[in-house]
């Protein structure tokens, strides 16, 4: 194994630059998005991974009291994240003071994304993030809308406006950097 450090393409996650953000993964949203079950299980990889590599996670809720919690198995690991939650009115969480604070006394680069509805909370999220000067991500099927054509048009929008489509596997890959680590026998049975 090659301990040689070379050069790397600074469209690729860092997991010292990443913040994970988790949009409004509650479970009455959930339950009425676009392949709602496969979503859960990328979502799942996504923050277990981000957890076992010490990447902050920060997880919001849209008006909590109205539309309901986070379901359980998510909510477990949020708590074992240590993940910041933070409950918003505004579609995109940079509307919130709160989250602005959170995720600016981080210090990170960039901002990768999942959660729902890719074509409301997500995507105006991630284009103000970009105007916050983070280089951020939008984990293409980590994220859902109740429609798989509004799915795709979110998408789509986020691409043209300079965020960076990845799939889960490819971000946790990337945060990982190499095979053989203790972190990657952590990481490898939630893959397969």
């Amino acid at each position: 194994m090659s301990n040689r450090v070379q050069p790397r393409h600074p469209n690729l996650l860092r997991r010292e630059d990443t913040v994970l953000v988790a949009v409004d993964l509650q479970e009455s949203l959930l339950r009425v998005v676009h392949q709602s079950e496969a979503l859960t299980k990328r979502v799942h990889l996504v923050l277990s991974a981000a957890h076992i590599l010490g990447i902050p996670v920060i997880a919001t809720t849209q008006n909590v009291g109205r539309l309901g919690g986070i379901p359980e198995d998510l909510a477990t690991v949020l708590y074992e994240a240590e993940a910041a939650i933070i409950d918003k009115m505004t579609f995109s969480c940079c509307g919130s003071e709160q989250f602005l604070e959170t995720i600016q006394s981080l210090g990170r680069k960039q901002a990768v994304l999942i959660g729902v509805e890719t074509h409301i909370c997500v995507a105006q999220t991630a284009l103000d993030l970009t105007t916050y000067g983070f280089q951020t991500h939008v984990v293409a099927d980590a994220v859902s809308s109740r429609t798989l054509e509004l799915h795709k048009l979110g998408m789509e929008r986020v691409r043209d406006s300079s965020v960076l489509p990845c799939a889960a596997e490819s971000a946790v890959y990337e945060w990982l950097g190499e095979a053989g680590t203790p972190e990657f026998r952590a990481i490898l049975p939630l893959i397969k």
